[in-house]
């Protein structure tokens, strides 16, 4: 719900304030730099000791109204519509102690692990103008071992009786009705067991939040029988869940509430550095140095669920320990244990927040990284041909497609709301009934490495509820020279489309020289979307760079400068976000400095396309958005808008192939694409075979259709564009009336 905040004056003189209900969770964060991250995927090691204060968080209310009796009527559609997220922020002590919470947002929580001593953040908590909650082993106003929604409750009525003479009263009362209304959800039987495992505990937590309790018989015990057991559990575990949200169904404020995506792909993954770092200098003994490279070789090697040992060694390796004593795991095993769980539960609290299926995928997708490789090498080549690419990327998506177990693809295609693929892993050009997944259905990509930034990017976050209007001024940072024969495709590109969008968009230029001007661009920017225009590059082993006019900069350096920057990114650019890199891309640097999402590369893209397809999205941000809206009558989050984007450049590269090569004339090129992009623009659930089909109305053979689509694939830039991020959190509204209109639906659900 889009709220406003407003304010009174007291008999005092004091300002008195509205009151915001949502709970927020704050874990203290005293790690957080790079360099004491783990070792394996970055994260920092005190949100792995504390992974248990992730799974409390997991279960607890969204805000103070949804344990009541009317809020747990629409707990989960509100869920569902991504209203009603669990919060939670790891915060170092530094940020934490610089704002002091205002009044209006009274139910925040701090947890404490036992590392934190809660002398360190005992003037902050004092600084408080109400009595802030703090649960800690000791000290605070909830222990761990009393902690109860009984004493949750306590301590906010608490709060609401010190904010009298802040807060208006009958926002006070009215907190205070719905704290006293606080019941436990009605208990339901899920009707089975499963042995409690990472691979099911984020769907677990699901089924939670709908009132399934007692869902687990202990751990899970068939580790010997392949992935065939797993892969039943998360089967079984995800058809519950999308079962509750198909009983749910659609409801009216989803028109302007959209539903993020009811499945993610999650595959966690390890530094790929970390297995090509050599020992040669090591301090460690034969013995260790030994045992290290068999630990390492099993995590390569890893392609399910769990750890296959072959040998005595990789036993030792695995357990630790010598004769006679209790087994020791080795401690890049402990570490990687850690970081496991952390990963899911962080992706549990996403899966909570939405009440939405997790399918976790066996290492076999990470084990793709070879072909990748040898795909990006191919794609890099000078001398190549389109027979030769359609032919690499032919195996490559074999790979990529046999990693996944077929059980979980009945669940890929019917993902309706799209799909968030939080691996590092290409996924996305996975063969869905003859076609990549990233052209068959609306995908963004949530970064696992590193650690510290996926924890950032995978949880739930705050809807931004924008309006068409908000797309005004679009910002290009220009870094091409004058000279470079490809800077003048944008300016020939924008030229061809202005007349559609010159009225609605003003598009603003920034030549960039060097790091001090893209700061400052940034920062005089006040609007939704910038778009860089330039060369790019990732070389091995290094930071990824952006080739300013004057210098290149690696976009990571500049957290410490926090620029203000907007949320939407366009990278129009090569290798923003290479196959064959390491996690230090431009891409995942701009989601570091604050972008909500950014558009991608993998790959080089050809100047002209990249040129047309910033037109094309100007086009259709000014003609497309406010046609829907008004034809659909619903609102666009933007990875539905930055989706059909994709398909239509797959469209226009597939319509041009088969004109240039006789297959089709001119006429029937506008035929074919004028139904492709009703199809796409329609909600097609799978465009390219109702095109293949009004092919085959025109006299082409469709085997012959089908060859030349999967070329086309092979050799568009719609494979090579990666979005990533959180683009469904994004949601574009009509410039009038949806605010009233989504509080009357909103009213109506209820």
């Amino acid at each position: 719900m889009i709220k406003t905040i407003q304010s009174q004056r007291a008999n005092s003189g004091n300002e008195l304030y509205d009151l915001l209900g949502k709970i927020t969770c704050i874990i203290p964060v005293e790690d957080g730099d790079p360099y004491e991250a783990s070792f394996l995927q970055g994260f920092a090691p005190s949100l792995m000791h504390n992974v248990g204060i992730v799974r409390l968080i997991n279960t607890l209310p969204s805000d103070i109204w949804e344990l009541t009796p009317e809020g747990q009527k629409i707990r989960l559609p509100r869920r569902m519509s991504g209203q009603a997220s669990v919060i939670w922020r790891g915060q170092s002590p530094r940020a934490l102690k610089k704002m002091v919470t205002p009044p209006l947002l009274p139910f925040t929580i701090l947890f404490l692990g036992r590392e934190h001593k809660i002398e360190t953040y005992r003037d902050w908590i004092d600084a408080h103008s109400f009595p802030l909650t703090v649960v800690a082993e000791e000290g605070g106003t909830i222990t761990y071992e009393d902690f109860s929604l009984e004493k949750l409750r306590e301590a906010f009525l608490n709060i609401c009786d010190s904010l009298v003479g802040q807060i208006k009263p009958d926002a006070l009362e009215t907190a205070r009705e719905h704290l006293r209304n606080w019941c436990e959800p009605e208990e339901r039987d899920l009707g089975y067991k499963v042995g409690g495992h990472n691979a099911v505990a984020p769907n677990l937590m699901s089924l939670y939040v709908a009132g399934f309790r007692d869902t687990t018989s202990g751990s899970f015990t068939k580790i010997g029988g392949g992935i065939a057991p797993y892969v039943e559990t998360i089967v079984q575990t995800t058809r519950s869940v999308l079962a509750e949200r198909e009983r749910i169904g659609e409801r009216a404020a989803n028109q302007y509430f959209r539903r993020p995506p009811s499945v993610s792909l999650f595959a966690p993954s390890i530094y790929p550095h970390f297995y090509e770092t050599s020992l040669a200098n090591s301090p460690f003994t034969p013995e260790e140095k030994k045992i290290f490279l068999a630990v390492r070789r099993m995590l390569q090697r890893q392609d399910g669920y769990g750890f296959n040992t072959s040998n005595p060694t990789q036993v030792k390796a695995l357990l630790g320990g010598a004769d006679g004593h209790k087994p020791t795991p080795h401690s890049i095993i402990l570490e990687r244990s850690a970081e496991l769980h952390l990963a899911t539960q962080c992706v549990g609290t996403l899966s909570a927040s939405e009440v939405s299926a997790v399918i976790r995928l066996p290492n076999a997708v990470n084990r793709t990284s070879g072909q990748v490789r040898q795909f990006a090498q191919h794609y890099h080549a000078t001398r190549t041909t389109e027979r030769k690419r359609r032919e690499a990327f032919r195996k490559v998506q074999s790979a990529v497609t046999a990693s996944v177990p077929v059980e979980f693809f009945e669940f890929i295609e019917g993902a309706d709301d799209g799909l968030r693929l939080i691996t590092d892993a290409h996924l996305e050009w996975m063969n869905i009934r003859g076609l990549p997944l990233c052209v068959q259905k609306d995908i963004t990509r949530v970064p696992v490495t590193p650690g510290n930034l996926f924890v950032e990017q995978v949880l739930p976050k705050e809807y931004l509820h924008l309006t068409t209007s908000d797309f005004e001024e679009i910002l290009i940072l220009s870094a091409l020279n004058e000279d470079d024969p490809i800077s003048e495709f944008f300016d020939i590109a924008l030229a061809g489309f202005k007349p559609h969008f010159r009225d609605k968009i003003r598009v603003r230029t920034e030549r960039i020289r060097n790091e001090a001007d893209l700061v400052a661009a940034l920062n005089s920017y006040n609007g939704s979307m910038v778009i860089f225009d330039g060369h790019g590059g990732h070389a091995k082993d290094k930071p990824a760079g952006l080739q300013l006019l004057e210098e290149s900069i690696d976009i990571w350096q500049l957290q410490s400068k926090r620029p203000r920057v907007p949320p939407v990114v366009v990278l129009s650019a090569c290798d923003t976000h290479a196959a064959d890199r390491n996690h230090a891309t431009t891409a995942n640097g701009f989601l570091a400095i604050g972008a909500r999402t950014v558009l991608g590369s993998v790959f080089p893209i050809d100047a002209r396309d990249a040129a047309s397809f910033v037109a094309r999205l100007l086009y259709r941000i000014a003609e497309f958005v406010p046609a829907s809206h008004k034809m659909f009558n619903q609102s666009l989050n933007w990875m539905e808008i930055m989706g059909g984007m994709i398909r239509m450049q797959l469209l226009t590269d597939f319509c041009r192939r088969m004109e240039s090569k006789g297959l089709i004339d001119h006429k029937t090129y506008e035929a074919i694409h004028l139904a492709g992009n009703m199809a796409i623009n329609a909600g097609d659930d799978w465009p390219y075979e109702t095109v293949v089909t009004e092919l085959s109305k025109h006299g082409v053979d469709e085997k012959r259709a089908w060859h030349e689509l999967r070329s086309a694939v092979a050799n568009s830039t719609a494979i090579s564009y990666l979005p990533m991020g959180c683009p469904e959190t994004i949601i574009v509204h009509p410039d009038e009336g949806f605010r009233d209109e989504a509080q009357a639906e909103m009213d109506a659900d209820r």
